[in-house]
């Protein structure tokens, strides 16, 4: 998916989304001119993040 794509699906802005992918915490892959990020890749860093505790 591209980035916007990704950005609605995670319902992220794309500053967060490039944190991310700066960060290495989202792996961004390139074909020619585009960004894409896969569907699997974006699967496992949702998998990645911490679970958040019941208050």
């Amino acid at each position: 998916m591209t980035i916007p794509e990704f950005c609605r699906w995670a319902r992220l802005g794309k500053t967060a989304v490039y944190r991310e992918i700066k960060s290495r915490r989202l792996v961004l892959r390139k074909a020619g001119a585009k960004s894409l990020i896969l569907m699997s890749d974006a699967e496992a860093w949702l998998r990645s993040l911490p679970t958040a505790s019941a208050a």
